[in-house]
């Protein structure tokens, strides 16, 4: 399916999905109007038949109206909810198409808090920050998901076991697209029902691994047997069989022990209360996960094994543990809880089990929520896979004299309708670059382009090329170079000890080999010192352990391939007819052989 038959059928699958929001639109309609019907008439049968009818039967009558009113509350409730929720898979649907025009608007934008300051390549490649890579790919619901995209994102030293079985995993989720909208229409709404005062997962997981608690063992068992001593004498004084002193003395003791040692129960409510709700609206995801059917063998299997196999999966857990967890929170209901609690230590007792429940639960949880947080993030790479058929799936090591090649290689973050593709390759012993042209002529979009692939490959994703092979390398840019005014650095030093922290990289004891880009090398100084710094910063990284892509406006450079063995000389052009400059942003062998930079400023009229 090529991209445009993939918009064309989100874009029919929206119509429908309207077609079914009107309908179910009605039907709550309908349902509105006959429970204010049902309410009328049900408030003048009250009305109107007391008085008229034996007192039993209008009694009988009472209940089977609120009932009935409570039934069609339900009714209705479901209706709304069924609608909300198809409403969020048109939304979701809407914004696949906005991910594929890079309609930036449209696409919901989640912050990632990530210190990236001394980053090798994330400032330089747009990987975080709205208009970025992360914000195209990243569908997360949870927080932590998307910080695990950012995780595979900024992954400075690639491993390509995780990366192949990762990149196998999406392969197996990009068929199923229903399975993922569905476990965002789940998300969507879940999170649209939680108040702001509700507890986090993250709040949840901290309670839980907060350390057990102590001395409530002995409190239980005294207060069990006060409240033995207190039922048999109390059975005893009913009977007539003994005098009230015992068991006013007993009730006594009980209560003031229950008092004083009640500090040690006092969050058991509110803690229970807020699990119990936590799981009641996750577990709608855990199950929905542990019951989709993975295919025999494949690595999606093994991924979800702690959801699916096992006798304590989630849907058999979380049903015994909201059991207990709602015993537990018996003291909503404040009457009934005094009553227990009066007779019986209730309290203590389920505090108790809570904390062992504790111990049982968080290794569970957080387990499952490791498992589908790396799902949720799986599917953010499967569904940019899905929009984005014209991709290739990346090759590693195809040929062992090939160290990286790529054909029709362009920047995912340009229209298809702009973006201009190139092929590039790069082999053993060539695999330094020197890449010269005019202003504006696309050397740092393809210094990005490239980069940005790498990561894309590195993070499991489909990359935006016809075919593309590689090895595993270390990533490291200087292209975003700006005045650091917090420490109190020029542009050039910014970008010195920037080129500093790269060749101590580069000169790293690594397995892996350096693939850097450097973008404008030593722009912030004169002609004469960035020439003698530019071809003494060559001929350093030449040779090295790693791949280098330098571009500069110093077309003096170009005479340094017959010095350096492992240089290649490659250029961006343009031409200008009738005073407009054209841009082909094609990349070609040899040094440049034009410059625009005068002709630009006589075209803004500036003197030259």
């Amino acid at each position: 399916m090529t991209k445009e038959e993939q918009k064309l059928s989100l874009e029919r699958h929206i119509a429908r999905i309207e077609r079914i929001i009107e309908q179910r639109q009605k039907r709550s309609d309908l349902f509105s109007k006959v429970r204010f019907s049902y309410f009328l008439t049900a408030l003048f049968g009250v009305y109107f038949t007391y008085g008229l009818l034996p007192d039993v039967i209008y009694l009988i009558s009472l209940i089977v109206w609120v009932a009935g009113f409570l039934v069609l509350i339900d009714r209705h409730r479901s209706v709304y909810q069924s609608q909300e929720k198809v409403e969020h898979l048109r939304d979701i649907k809407k914004e696949h198409i906005a991910r594929m025009d890079l309609d930036w608007d449209s696409i919901k934008y989640q912050p990632i808090d990530k210190e990236t300051k001394n980053h090798p390549f994330a400032n330089d490649l747009d990987i975080l920050g709205k208009h970025s890579l992360h914000h195209l790919i990243d569908t997360s619901i949870y927080k932590a998901s998307a910080e695990k995209l950012t995780e595979w994102f900024l992954s400075d030293s690639p491993n390509k076991d995780e990366i192949t079985t990762r990149q196998q995993q999406v392969k197996e989720l990009v068929p199923l697209n229903a399975f993922r909208d569905k476990l965002r229409v789940i998300g969507l709404f879940t999170a649209k029902h939680t108040l702001q005062k509700d507890w986090s997962i993250e709040d949840m997981l901290i309670w839980l691994r907060l350390p057990k608690k102590i001395g409530l063992k002995i409190p239980l068992l005294v207060l069990s047997m006060l409240s033995a001593w207190n039922i048999t004498f109390g059975i005893l004084l009913l009977n007539g069989v003994l005098s009230p002193l015992p068991f006013v003395i007993g009730l006594i003791v009980y209560l003031a022990f229950f008092k004083l040692n009640d500090q040690k129960i006092v969050d058991l409510f509110d803690s229970s209360y807020q699990i119990e709700k936590i799981l009641n609206q996750f577990k709608a995801i855990l199950f929905h996960v542990e019951g989709f059917k993975t295919q025999k063998g494949s690595e999606l299997e093994m991924l979800l094994t702690s959801f699916q196999a096992g006798d304590e999966r989630p849907s058999q857990f979380i049903k015994k543990t909201q059991g207990l967890l709602n015993r537990a929170a018996l003291k909503a209901n404040r009457i009934l809880h005094l009553v227990i609690n009066f007779i019986v230590p209730w309290d203590f007792y389920y505090a108790l089990r809570i904390e062992e429940l504790k111990q049982e639960l968080e290794p569970k949880l957080t387990n499952w929520l490791d498992t589908f947080y790396e799902l949720e993030a799986l599917n953010s790479l499967a569904n940019f896979a899905m929009l984005n058929p014209e991709y290739t799936w990346p090759e590693f090591e195809k040929d062992s004299d090939q160290v990286f090649s790529a054909k029709g290689l362009g920047h995912p973050l340009i229209p298809s309708q702009l973006r201009i593709a190139n092929d590039f390759e790069v082999r053993k012993g060539k695999d330094l670059f020197l890449i010269t042209g005019s202003n504006m002529a696309g050397k740092s979009t393809f210094l990005r382009t490239v980069g940005i692939n790498l990561v894309l490959t590195y993070s499991g994703a489909p990359v935006c090329a016809k075919s593309f092979n590689t090895r595993f390398f270390r990533v490291f840019s200087s292209i975003n170079i700006t005045d650091s005014l917090d420490d109190g650095l020029s542009h050039f030093y910014t970008e010195v000890k920037r080129l500093r922290f790269l060749l101590d990289e580069l000169l790293k004891k690594d397995e892996l080999p350096l693939f850097f880009f450097v973008d404008e090398i030593y722009r912030g100084t004169n002609n004469r010192e960035r020439y003698t710094g530019s071809a003494a910063f060559l001929k350093e990284v030449a040779g090295k352990n790693g791949v280098g892509l330098v571009s500069s406006h110093d077309l003096e450079l170009a005479d340094l391939e017959s010095e350096i063995p492992e240089l290649s000389n490659w250029h961006f052009v343009e031409s200008i007819e009738e005073g407009k400059m054209n841009f082909e942003y094609k990349l070609r062998s040899g040094p440049c052989p034009s410059t625009n930079a005068l002709e630009i400023m006589k075209m803004e009229g500036l003197p030259i």
